[in-house]
């Protein structure tokens, strides 16, 4: 007992430096299902540990864990002329026909992914109690009770083993459980050629292999030795979880995260609720995206045991994907992009493909919105087929890193052929109207996704718009850094495409303004999880609404009609998505308030990060949170809106708006000291800074040649000030 106590405080005395601004999160027993418990990964490899009264479970997921089999082909049939002549012809049949899929008794209809299983321990006579976990650390402690008296465990992920430290008086019993023992999954996979797993070993050390039709096999292994428990995975052979001295095996998963901290970016927050999603969710960005990792799909490398995951698990990249990855950015994590990057570049020739069906040419990429791995189409849902805005948000993630980490290498290989080969795409299915380019036929991400076709589109998206001008400004910006000439494609597109599309304002609350449209002439008329209409705003940041009257006031009444409407259909991720666009305005009270209302109504009990609501009347989104038919709980976990909160959280403290840094303009003056340290921004300027009863004090760190912006705290005004190479400067301001 003795010997616990002190490791826990030897495990945690490293930590010291961050004391302040630190939040453990905690937990209660019962946790009732793996979704609500502790989470631990390495960026392919998932664990989440959860149970009730004498049981321990210790859920086992993978991110790279696909039955590849099925999936949708790009057909010629499916070209933007095509879907362009019949959606202008009303001609719903024949949109429907162009991606209608037959699926034979037995076969696939897309690629998914697999739940894996589990390990559960009896530690009869012990119950379980509460829990904790250090985010700094990686650490969780689990308190044990007996008669009254109390134990503890420690675990922690330790490479590519989960250890469980057991306490001297617990000798727990093992098993692992396949996920085909659950029936949700039986009755989902037995039907396509899946097979019970094969099981081996005892209660001591056992696991099970299981065979995966087309795929390779996929096993868990567990091993109780000198008073620890020891879990690992393994793809295609046996797993054969690190066996060694537990304590040491904890240690150097603190030593890793420590590490890790050490150069991310630090919030200090006098909200302890605000404080608790910042560093609970950098721990599970920087567990889902390690660099070393499979790339982050919706729900990480985090599923259920007892059912398939939802949307397929897959690669959502009409905004998921890409806020799952916002923290590597403002959070000074950008090699934890590169899985991503990596995975993009494999797929260059089945991009060029699409893009070769889509609009007849040779020299573009076309990325759907839902995929697998391997970048099979799923799904057949046309609208995120032809959604070419996928393709022009992963442009800008990729120069963005370039702006940030400075890599021009990167930006030859990777990003500026990605970047060009996107823009083609746009201008192939531009053409002259009035005067201007236009795009006939254009979507704004799943507005009336599940509604007639004839509602579904229109005219010029003013999503579709932001995300071509951000493309164009990336490229010439690149261009400049190669000291290559712009295209004057590009320059033509930027000067006569719109930047956003204007509707009639028809709220009550104004009569007779214009506002920043859906599409061409049609304004937003109802809650919608997607702000993709205001993307110019956010994350695009392709218009200015300072520069002229006329532009602001197509903002404020797009606000207007915005907040008129309110959350009533919003689902989790759209949360942090709206608290950046109060931040943008200066919203501050009001962008804090809508991360503390997702962190109430869109996490489970266990911190679990949500689709839909968990508690009801919010929003009308998605089912209650235990559905009709009695099976499971309808828990949707997704990390985009746990991500997305995180980089909200920082812009609220400091982001970038036309290329100049703004600090503190989402935090409430309330907030009397607040602070922050290693917010990385594009030029690689690492910024720190603190508000203290007024006083701002900023540190400013170059990693490079460059000239650093930023709007003076007290007067309003622009700043720059110019760096030959690495160096820092530090600025007071006192009314």
């Amino acid at each position: 007992m003795k010997r616990r106590v002190l490791f826990l405080v030897s495990a945690l005395a490293g930590l010291s430096a961050f004391a302040v601004g630190t939040t453990n999160v905690k937990w209660e027993f019962p946790i009732e299902y793996s979704q609500a418990g502790l989470p631990f990964a390495d960026g392919k490899t998932g664990f989440l540990v959860w149970g009730a009264a004498n049981k321990l479970n210790v859920t086992v997921s993978r991110a790279d864990l696909w039955d590849h089999r099925g999936g949708y082909e790009w057909t010629e049939d499916q070209s933007y002329e095509n879907i362009r002549n019949f959606l202008l012809a009303r001609n719903v049949k024949a949109i429907d026909d162009l991606y209608k899929k037959e699926v034979a008794p037995g076969e696939v209809k897309n690629p998914y992914m697999l739940p894996l299983g589990m390990v559960e321990f009896d530690l009869t006579p012990w119950c379980l109690k509460s829990a904790e976990l250090d985010p700094k650390s990686g650490l969780a402690k689990i308190t044990l009770e007996k008669d009254g008296r109390l134990d503890f465990l420690f675990m922690a992920l330790s490479g590519d083993t989960f250890v469980v430290d057991w306490p001297k008086s617990l000798s727990p019993k093992g098993k692992a459980v396949s996920s085909f023992e659950f029936p949700r999954v039986r009755r989902s996979l037995e039907k396509v050629g899946f097979s019970a797993a094969k099981y081996y070993g005892d209660e001591k050390s056992g696991g099970f292999e299981w065979a995966i039709p087309e795929d390779k096999s996929v096993s868990i292994s567990f091993e109780t030795s000198n008073g620890a428990s020891f879990i690992a995975s393994s793809r295609a052979s046996r797993a054969r979880p690190t066996v060694g001295d537990a304590e040491k095996m904890v240690s150097l998963a603190k030593d890793k995260w420590s590490d890790w901290w050490s150069s991310a970016a630090k919030v200090y927050i006098p909200d302890a609720e605000i404080q608790e999603i910042y560093d609970y969710g950098m721990y599970r960005f920087g567990a889902m995206t390690d660099p070393d990792g499979t790339p982050a799909p919706l729900q990480g490398p985090w599923y259920e045991e007892c059912k398939l995951p939802p949307w397929n698990g897959d690669y959502h990249f009409n905004i998921n994907i890409q806020m799952c990855y916002w923290p590597a950015f403002h959070g000074n994590k950008l090699e934890n992009l590169k899985p991503l990057f990596k995975m993009m570049k494999s797929w260059w020739p089945i991009l060029q493909d699409n893009a070769r069906k889509f609009c007849k040419i040779e020299d573009g990429f076309m990325l759907p919105h839902s995929v697998d791995d391997r970048c099979t189409l799923i799904g057949g849902y046309w609208l995120g087929t032809i959604d070419h805005g996928c393709t022009a948000w992963m442009a800008h993630l990729m120069f963005r890193y370039v702006q940030y980490s400075g890599d021009i290498e990167f930006l030859k290989s990777h990003a500026y052929p990605f970047m060009k080969g996107a823009m083609n795409v746009y201008r192939a299915i531009m053409e002259e109207y009035k005067g201007r380019l236009s795009i006939a036929a254009t979507n704004s991400p799943e507005w009336w996704g599940d509604g007639p076709p004839d509602d579904a589109w229109g005219r010029d998206a003013s999503f579709q718009l932001a995300a071509c001008h951000r493309l164009c400004s990336d490229l010439i910006a690149a261009a400049e850094l190669l000291g290559e000439k712009p295209s004057p494609m590009w320059l033509d597109v930027k000067k006569r495409l719109p930047q956003y599309s204007v509707a009639p304002q028809t709220s009550c609350v104004r009569h007779t303004a214009e506002e920043i449209g859906l599409f061409d002439g049609k304004r937003l008329p109802e809650s919608h999880r997607h702000h993709s209409h205001m993307a110019g705003i956010v994350p695009f940041d392709t218009i200015d609404f300072e520069c002229d009257e006329k532009t602001k006031n197509h903002v404020k009444e797009t606000y207007t009609t915005w907040i008129q409407h309110g959350p009533g259909l919003w689902a989790g991720w759209s949360m942090p998505w709206a608290s950046m666009l109060q931040t943008r305005i200066g919203m501050s009270d009001m962008a804090v308030y809508t991360l503390k209302t997702w962190k109430k109504f869109f996490n489970n009990p266990g911190h679990g990060s949500r689709h839909n609501p968990y508690y009801s009347g919010f929003s009308l989104i998605g089912k209650h949170p235990f559905d009709a038919s009695g099976e499971g709980n309808g828990e949707i976990m997704q990390m985009d809106g746990a991500a997305a909160s995180v980089a909200a959280i920082q812009e609220l403290l400091c982001h970038e708006r036309g290329g100049i840094v703004r600090l503190f303009v989402g935090a409430p003056k309330e907030w009397k000291s607040v602070s922050f340290e290693n917010i990385l921004v594009a030029g690689g300027f690492l910024v720190s800074a603190k508000r203290d009863n007024g006083v701002v004090t900023l540190d400013v760190r170059s990693t490079r040649a460059g000239v650093f912006r930023w709007q003076d705290p007290l007067t309003g005004e622009i700043r720059q000030k110019r760096f030959d190479g690495s160096g820092s400067f530090k600025r007071i301001y006192s009314r």
